[in-house]
């Protein structure tokens, strides 16, 4: 899925999204929405979205997924 990312700074195809807790993060930034991409040489890992807690987080994941069952193949990080 395309996404494009919460600072409006990217659009990434991701193969794959998780939800990573941010170490020394600030306030507003403690969980990260982090695509998967495989590109030609390596694995690169974006930042799609920083959220101030684990619950909001998984709010916008359930979004991206609700998109892509209904069909979406892009979608932009609230």
């Amino acid at each position: 899925m395309i996404i494009f990312t919460q600072d409006k700074k990217s659009i990434v195809d991701c193969a794959r999204i998780s939800i990573e807790r941010n170490l020394g993060g600030k306030k507003d930034e403690k969980f990260l929405l982090i695509g998967c991409v495989y590109a030609i040489s390596n694995l690169l890992t974006p930042t799609l979205g920083a959220y101030p807690d684990e619950e909001s987080a998984k709010s916008e994941l359930e979004r991206i997924y609700e998109a892509f069952a209904n069909g979406a193949t892009t979608y932009q990080i609230q």
